[in-house]
């Protein structure tokens, strides 16, 4: 059977709209673009789609991906426009590509590169506080967070889902923090808790903060892949 494997953004105004209300947002838009998506058998039959990992909710994205299982096949350029035309407010179509794997989208893009934005002034005091704190950040061994729910408390080791180096930038209103997480079998952390333990144990500057996923992809022992190679 074929399989398209799409690429889309989800801007700022739509950041709250949670995973369930986005996979029916494009359930919707692929029967308005009456593309010819297979569907399961049975009593509820439903559309054959595998969506990348679930975005948080309250967070942007360059990046999220889903598979769509086609009865026939279709040229990809065609799937993008015919798609695009009937995408809500908010998604926009990127790329599409064929794709011939049974990889899970959600267990393959393991890898998340985040941008953080905080609104602070971006003075003197202020970048110099922001440079240290990243700095002490990964110079530490370990940095601990204990995330609590209605089920309990469980303690993390933030470090242990970074990869690579944070950097920052500055902008006219604002500083930005740029890192890597990796989402594995025993868990993730979400880019709001390290931003907590920089602010909370390292001091970078407080003001308020806007997320944005601007890349998933894969790594495995051979090496990272992107989303359109696995």
């Amino acid at each position: 059977m074929d399989k398209m494997r799409v690429a889309l953004t989800k801007a700022e105004e739509i950041k709250y709209v949670g995973h369930l209300d986005f996979g029916r947002a494009i359930e919707r838009a692929l029967r308005r673009a009456k593309l010819p998506v297979a569907y399961s058998v049975g009593f509820n039959p439903h559309m054959k789609l595998s969506f990348g990992p679930a975005l948080g909710v309250g967070v942007a994205s360059d990046a999220e991906y889903l598979d769509v299982e086609l009865t026939e096949p279709v040229d990809a350029a065609d799937f993008g426009r015919i798609l695009s035309a009937q995408l809500p407010p908010g998604l926009s179509f990127v790329a599409a590509r064929q794709v011939f794997t049974s990889s899970a989208l959600a267990a393959a893009l393991n890898l998340a590169a985040y941008q953080v934005r905080v609104a602070v002034p971006p003075t003197p005091e202020n970048v110099l506080a922001a440079r240290n704190a990243l700095a002490a950040f990964q110079a530490a061994e370990s940095v601990v967070y204990v995330r609590r729910t209605p089920k309990g408390e469980k303690t993390m080791d933030i470090k242990k889902f970074l990869v690579g180096e944070m950097s920052m930038g500055e902008e006219q209103d604002g500083i930005t923090v740029n890192f890597w997480l990796q989402m594995t079998s025993s868990g993730a952390v979400k880019p709001q808790e390290v931003m907590i333990a920089l602010n909370g144990e390292f001091g970078f500057p407080s003001g308020d903060v806007s997320i944005r996923r601007t890349a998933l992809k894969s790594q495995t022992v051979s090496g990272v892949q992107e989303a359109f190679e696995i």
